[in-house]
């Protein structure tokens, strides 16, 4: 095999590191660079299960979410209170420019019986003058009042106000758990990263030193002879390619140490404290439940489906608030107030300056210019949009999950297929690197299993991680962590 193409081969493996960095990592490496130097740098022990839990409680974005929540929470309780009657204070008081005149012209006609009395006494008028000009109002009025109302019917308005608050309140709570299943989902992908690129390190340096051995033992043959026909070309081939590797391995390293920082950052730490990131190897298992099982639970957990199937009940609400336009508003109102008033006299005298009020008005709309016809016809094409956006979320779910079942299937398969490759990858290197130190094989062969080694355990690795984000996937599309799957 060209030994040109194991390297390419490798160098494409390392992109992995490197999609991170062009991704989301270019404005960390700064940061991290830093946190290496920090000498009161705090230290953290994290497992994936450590780090999903911090990444939870210290997200930003989850952060957000959560007061989003309770922000509904707030719009439900002014909802509420929609039920119960209102209950004002008013007090005012003014002062007008001059007091208020009452004026009266004319003539008060006297009714016969008092008109005949004054006849018997001489006076034969039946009318008196009633040009009078008197203070009906005095300039300064004050006035305190206690206003009730409260609605008695409202045609159901009401009551699909406050529902679509409560609605509103479960999509937020929805967008907390779609927040959170991305935030587990971000920790996995950077998690599983970091455990495929530290292996593959982990894989290159042994590698490394066993071509360190290998490139002075070749000198030491070339040098002292040996039964072997070794050239120079054979030690300096062995020479490159140790120093290739040694390159490789300054890449991955790198890699590596920007994945503990994303992951430092993503988790919420500080720049400068220092994580050690451990991980065990466990066996990989397959996920035994079935498509058709996968898609189903989607339906029941998946955030973006449960939170649409709310927005479809927000608009059954609308609608009912639309249509109550059609009934007639009821309610019920009262005051009591006190006046208090300059003139002692007038139409607001002693007597009249404590008064109260009690009624019911009633209010309905005949005729609006089908105005509200309009607006439930708005309310039903708006439930018909969602409704139609339900349907390609759901197909688009479906969609991704039948691909990542494909892809994590199959993926198992080459996982299992990839072992025994590793296996033989493994002996054949050991086999060869013995054989040349007792000189019964030629440097090409050396070489050659070497290499086979690191394309064949870099291979199973990339698979490994693809297959742990594929089952990552997963979990995310469902919305749910389902252990039991794997």
């Amino acid at each position: 095999m060209n030994i040109h193409y194991l390297f390419l081969k490798l160098n494409c493996y390392n992109l992995l590191g490197n999609y991170f960095w062009e991704n989301s990592l270019k404005k960390i490496v700064c940061v991290f660079l830093l946190a290496c130097i920090m000498v009161n740098a705090k230290e953290f022990d994290l497992t994936l299960d450590k780090a999903i839990d911090l990444a939870l409680e210290n997200n930003g974005l989850n952060k957000i979410s959560k007061l989003n929540l309770e922000i509904a929470k707030a719009q439900y309780e002014q909802a509420l209170s929609a039920n119960y009657p209102s209950l004002d204070v008013v007090l005012y008081a003014k002062r007008d420019d001059k007091d208020t005149i009452y004026q009266q012209r004319g003539e008060f006609k006297l009714p016969a019986d008092m008109a005949a009395a004054l006849g018997m006494m001489g006076i034969t008028s039946t009318s008196i003058s009633a040009d009078i000009d008197t203070i009906a109002v005095g300039r300064d009025t004050v006035r305190g009042e206690l206003e009730v109302n409260y609605p008695l019917y409202t045609g159901g308005k009401i009551s699909s106000i406050i529902q679509q608050a409560k609605l509103n309140k479960e999509i937020k709570a929805e967008a907390i758990k779609r927040s959170e299943s991305s935030v587990v989902y971000d920790v996995k992908r950077y998690f599983y990263g970091y455990i495929f690129v530290d292996s593959l390190y982990k894989l290159i340096n042994d590698i490394y030193e066993n071509m360190k051995f290998s490139r002075d033992l070749t000198k030491e043959f070339l040098e002292n002879g040996t039964t072997l026909n070794i050239k120079k070309t054979d030690y300096l081939n062995i020479k490159l390619i140790t120093s290739l590797i040694e390159t490789t391995l300054y890449k991955i390293d790198t890699n590596r140490k920007i994945l503990e920082g994303a992951i430092g950052n993503l988790i919420g730490l500080k720049y400068n404290d220092v994580i050690k990131i451990t991980y065990e190897k466990q066996e990989i298992l397959k996920q035994n439940q079935d498509l058709e099982t996968l898609v189903k639970k989607s339906m029941d957990f998946n955030s973006d489906i449960r939170t649409i199937d709310l927005a479809l009940k927000i608009k059954d609400e609308q609608i009912k608030e639309a249509k109550s336009e059609y009934q007639p508003m009821v309610n019920l109102f009262g005051n009591i107030n006190h006046t208090y008033n300059s003139y002692q006299y007038g139409y607001l005298y002693e007597e009249n300056a404590n008064r109260w009020t009690v009624g019911l008005a009633v209010k309905m709309s005949l005729f609006n210019g089908f105005k509200t016809d309009n607006q439930v016809l708005e309310k039903r094409l708006d439930k018909k949009i969602v409704n139609e956006q339900k349907i390609l979320l759901e197909d688009g779910l479906a969609l991704q999950l039948k691909n990542e079942f494909i892809k994590s299937s199959l993926g198992f398969k080459q996982l299992k297929a990839l072992q025994e490759a590793v296996d033989a990858a493994t002996e054949n290197s050991i086999t060869n690197f013995k054989a040349y130190k007792y000189e019964m094989v030629e440097a090409k062969d050396l070489v050659q299993s070497s290499m086979m080694e690191v394309y064949v355990k870099a291979d199973y690795l990339k698979s490994l991680h693809d297959y742990l984000i594929s089952l990552a996937t997963i979990d995310k599309l469902i919305g749910k962590k389902l252990e039991e799957t794997y």
